[in-house]
């Protein structure tokens, strides 16, 4: 506990953002010379894309590095950008002339943002980390290392990725996802193998691989759009900040700030793949005739006479139906779960998602509600009758791995 406080603390203290003061965006500038407002429009406006187009074939073309080399013939010969490398357009005119400058900036900023994320899954490592390690102890005490795939936890990372900004706080939400930023955030996004899994058993390996994995997807990444040509269609710089997504004044924000936002989502989530990698799941039956609740079982009333019960179950080694009433005691005392958010949360997302199992709301971004359903998820088996077969019987009977 000790060292789980000492890291939080850490964590909460360590601020992410761009180490040097950027433009505020006033329109006044240096006093040679005017600007308009750091933003997208401002972009448009002046048709940077169509000068970034005319510069790509007026720069001295290099092996690498282009980047630098585009900002020397703007002026700047010592504008080096990369990972702990923070190249700076100074103030316009100082020493690069609008329009120029408006990309000079945008490189900086992309730059930094890249540096950003760079930083952010280190976080994301350590955040992830203590919640996995408490969940084990809680939730799963025999773990097994061959059933949870490794995607789940790099969507995890990515989810954290995704509500960094580059402008305004942190928010909810597949912010950087779905905005201008998307592009550049997947490309540093790396894929996980079909083959690989969480070990459950040595978290520290898992999560020291993962972003290993992330950390050279990022530098990767930084490097071919540093070193490709600029007009480069996959790489190049004038690809990744068209538009103007990397035009705008960045905004501290700490670790402690994304802890907030990030926390409760990632540790519902996990309790859920905790559940799944034990074949927990909730069995419902919207037709039984009578209905007793306990802290395992949920009961409501359908006004025909009739009830829908939803249990926490699991099979044992012979086919029967366990309670896991301990499970909905210890998420429930310990996690903040309703008994609802249990039986029923899982449930509305089969129902949500035309009856496919595990649909996970991390795909589409960090989830703006960790309460909603899907976000803890567990399988669902339904059944619409009164008597029949055993639970286990009648849930294998619908393709179940139980």
């Amino acid at each position: 506990m000790h060292l789980q406080s000492t890291i939080l603390a850490y964590l909460a203290s360590v601020a992410l953002a761009s180490p040097m003061a950027l433009p505020q965006g006033t329109g006044n500038g240096a006093d040679s010379c005017r600007v308009d407002p750091l933003e997208p429009k401002t972009w448009t406006d002046l048709k940077i894309d169509d000068f970034l187009a005319e510069a790509a074939k007026n720069y001295t073309r290099t092996t690498s590095n282009n980047v630098q080399s585009l900002a020397a013939s703007f002026g700047a010969p010592n504008f080096f950008c990369g990972l702990d490398k923070f190249c700076n357009a100074g103030q316009p005119c100082l020493p690069i002339q609008p329009p120029a400058w408006y990309a000079a900036l945008a490189i900086q900023n992309y730059n930094n943002y890249m540096n950003s994320l760079n930083t952010a899954v280190s976080f994301a490592s350590s955040i992830i980390s203590l919640r996995l390690g408490s969940i084990v102890q809680d939730v799963y005490p025999d773990p097994k290392d061959d059933i949870t795939p490794l995607k789940n936890i790099g969507l995890m990372f990515s989810s954290i990725l995704g509500v960094i900004p580059f402008t305004g706080a942190v928010a909810t939400g597949a912010t950087a996802l779905n905005g201008g930023l998307g592009v550049v955030l997947r490309r540093a996004t790396p894929p996980t193998p079909p083959d690989r899994f969480l070990a459950w058993s040595n978290l520290g390996q898992t999560m020291s691989d993962v972003l290993s994995d992330f950390q050279r997807f990022i530098s990767d990444s930084l490097d071919k759009s540093l070193n490709a040509v600029i007009d480069d269609p996959t790489d190049g710089i004038s690809e990744l900040i068209k538009g103007g997504a990397f035009l705008g004044v960045s905004e501290n924000f700490t670790q402690s700030d994304l802890q907030d936002i990030v926390s409760e989502s990632i540790t519902r989530h996990a309790i859920g793949l905790a559940l799944q990698a034990q074949k927990i799941f909730v069995f419902r039956n919207g037709n039984v005739e009578s209905c007793q609740e306990d802290s395992s079982k949920l009961c409501s009333d359908n006004g025909d006479g009739t009830f829908t019960v939803r249990l926490l179950t699991q099979s044992d080694g012979d086919g029967n139906a366990l309670d896991k009433s301990d499970i909905c005691d210890t998420l429930t005392s310990k996690y903040g779960f309703t008994k609802e958010e249990i039986l029923k949360g899982p449930t509305d997302c089969f129902d949500a998602n035309d009856k496919q199992q595990l649909t996970n709301p991390f795909e589409k971004g960090l989830p703006a509600d960790p309460k909603a359903p899907c976000v803890f998820n567990i399988l669902t088996c339904n059944v619409d009758a009164p008597t029949g077969e055993g639970i286990t019987d009648r849930c294998r009977a619908q393709g179940l791995d139980i």
